[in-house]
């Protein structure tokens, strides 16, 4: 796996929103929805905090990596034998992203 840079965990975390459907609430329990869409909202500050077009700060970036980290531990992203066997691969480099942007927002 290729070194983890600010550009590339943006480019996986955007995919990760499509890939999952996270914009189409159909897709989703009633129950879940509103913690995929809080959860797409994390991504999409994230993203703009990767690219350097954010001025958020302190604790709603705070709220952002807690809530990527429930994510990734609510749905199982460090588990590979709950992916189907073709998207482990992109799973797991999405999931070091996800790590690599949580580290960069608790620091922010």
């Amino acid at each position: 796996m290729a070194h983890m840079d600010a550009t590339k965990a943006a480019q996986l975390l955007e995919k990760w929103i499509s890939f999952n459907d996270m914009d189409d609430k159909s897709a989703w329990e009633p129950g879940e929805y509103p913690f995929i869409q809080s959860t797409s909202k994390a991504i999409r500050l994230s993203v703009q905090v990767l690219k350097g077009k954010s001025s958020a700060k302190g604790a709603q970036l705070q709220e952002a990596a807690a809530q990527l980290e429930e994510f990734a531990d609510e749905y199982g992203m460090d588990s590979p034998d709950e992916w189907e066997r073709e998207n482990v691969a992109y799973v797991k480099e999405t999931y070091e992203a996800l790590q690599f942007t949580v580290a960069l927002l608790r620091k922010k």
